[in-house]
């Protein structure tokens, strides 16, 4: 929680730099830019059993209301009292064993995801990691009720983007007011269950920290908030506290901060999405010539960069979305739509969070976005990489598929929805798209299990490639245009023809 004091940034752990290419990013694979599957206790996630645990007491959960009416009656830590601690022993065995029951979570929604996480969590030891958390705060790594607190106020920090460290008494009052009213029932009670508690606290603190720092660094940290299950602490709600020395309070006229307002580049919260198939691909009919020729005629070139998804049961992912960069020192972040049949000036009156100016910046570029905050790319680093056409007339002989998705289960919530999408491209000229929706609710907070499925209906007909242009023409003989490119891969950078863009939507090879 702590920040480090050689960095404005939140603090460590550092991230590992991605390998070259991009396949292996595309799949979420990358360990520290993904949400934790739910810490289980009992079958439900961290803060759900804080909630359950305060219902039992009778006690509403944390929300933006006054801590008079959040707070349970004053204990005797309130009274001036000794305060109670809730000590207990973390071993190797404990700390593996809590990591290989975050993995097998993670295994049922993103095995690739889950393959990269062990192999990070080898490497990393996020008990020595959140001891450098919890240094000089006055909190105890070894005190369950210490540990817990400092979750509740790195998740305040994260939501309100804050670096600045709490203070001791801002702490001890949120341990006093929203951890003690547990002290007495389980898992807190009971020393075995408090430690596996504090284990699982522990490592989803971690987790969801470096969440934040990449989402930072990525400048997507309002995507990364709109994603957090409403079974986290809104982020919403602790946008509307301040956190003084009493602890979480509400804020005041003049300083309300509402929460995000949604756009149409912003993602609801994954909970929220309701489960569909996908939709066929929009677009111009392409049997007119394009009416906007011209605006290849001032592109610099075309790139895309890493951000952050939604995958099966909303647990966040890497994706990567296309620039179109322009040589008047401006970029926009395309849509579905060919670059020819774009009105740009239309474009950037009715969604100008899809514009942006650059500079140069040695190999990479400086992007400054519409709310001015700028972020450094360096070319294939890992998240900004040159994405290349397609040749004339090319044709193309695989199939790609695109997996996203919803929920909470990432959460620790009983809902998980996967989306696929597939293109399946013949080397004749002819095209296949498909796709599937299923939603599962597990039923451990309810007792009533459920799952549905659903094809959408197939899509045929034929294709034609031209840079970066996909021309599709279904069976109606309605033809529409679509933007395209390939990925990218090695360094200096080559041609990835397992990975494309058809839209502003990434697709991965089967074969």
């Amino acid at each position: 929680m702590r920040p480090d004091p050689t960095l404005p940034d939140p603090a460590p752990p550092r991230l590992p730099q991605p390998r070259s290419g991009t396949r292996v990013c595309l799949a979420g694979a990358l360990l520290l830019l993904t949400l934790p599957a739910g810490a289980q206790v009992a079958g439900t996630g961290v803060l759900e059993e804080v909630r359950q645990r305060q219902a039992q007491a009778d006690r509403p959960g944390i929300d933006a209301r006054s801590p008079s009416e959040t707070a349970a009656p004053a204990r005797e830590s309130e009274r001036g009292e000794p305060d109670r601690r809730l000590p207990f022993v973390t071993t190797p065995d404990l700390r593996r064993a809590t990591v290989e029951r975050h993995l097998r979570s993670l295994r049922t929604t993103n095995p690739i995801a889950a393959a990269e996480a062990g192999r990070e969590l080898a490497t990393y030891d996020y008990d020595a990691i959140v001891r450098g958390f919890l240094d000089g705060t006055g909190l105890d790594p070894a005190d369950a009720g210490d540990v817990l607190t400092a979750f509740v106020a790195l998740q305040w920090m994260v939501a309100n983007d804050a670096t600045a460290e709490p203070s001791p008494a801002a702490l001890r009052a949120i341990r006093r007011r929203f951890v003690l009213p547990m002290a007495d029932k389980p898992p807190l009670s009971q020393p075995a269950s408090r430690a596996a508690f504090a284990e699982q606290v522990k490592l989803r603190m971690v987790l969801h920290h470096a969440g934040w720092k990449a989402a930072r660094q990525l400048g997507v940290l309002p995507r990364f908030l709109a994603t957090l299950s409403n079974e986290f602490i809104p982020a919403a709600k602790l946008q509307a506290l301040a956190l003084t020395e009493a602890g979480l309070v509400p804020k005041g006229p003049a300083g309300a901060r509402p929460a995000q307002p949604s756009s149409p580049d912003t993602p609801p919260p994954a909970a929220a999405r309701p489960a569909q198939p996908p939709a066929p691909v929009p677009g111009p009919d392409a049997s007119a010539p394009p009416r906007h020729a011209a605006n290849w005629d001032a592109v610099e070139g075309v790139y895309f960069r890493s951000t952050t998804g939604v995958g099966v049961g909303g647990m966040v992912t890497i994706d990567f979305e296309p620039l179109i960069v322009f040589t008047d020192g401006t970029y926009y972040e395309i849509d579905d739509t060919a670059l020819e049949d774009v009105d740009l000036a239309a474009e950037r009156s009715a969604k100008p969070r899809r514009f942006g100016r650059w500079t140069r910046k040695g190999r990479g570029f400086v992007l400054t976005g519409v709310d001015g905050k700028a972020a450094d790319y360096a070319l294939g680093d890992g998240s900004f990489f040159r994405a290349f056409p397609a040749g004339p007339e090319e044709r193309v002989a695989r199939s790609y598929r695109r997996l996203s998705g919803g929920g909470n289960r990432a959460m620790g919530g009983d809902v998980a929805v996967a989306v696929e999408s597939r293109y399946d491209f013949k080397a004749d000229g002819r095209y296949g798209r498909g796709g599937s929706v299923g939603a599962l609710n597990s039923g451990a907070s309810t007792g009533v299990g459920t799952a549905i499925g659903r094809r959408r209906a197939p899509e045929g007909g034929q294709y034609r490639l031209d840079r970066h242009t996909l021309t599709l023409t279904g069976a109606d003989g309605r033809s529409r245009r679509l933007f395209f490119a390939y990925g990218a891969q090695k360094d200096p950078p080559e041609i990835d023809r397992d990975m494309i863009f058809v839209g502003d939507s990434v697709f991965s090879s089967d074969d």
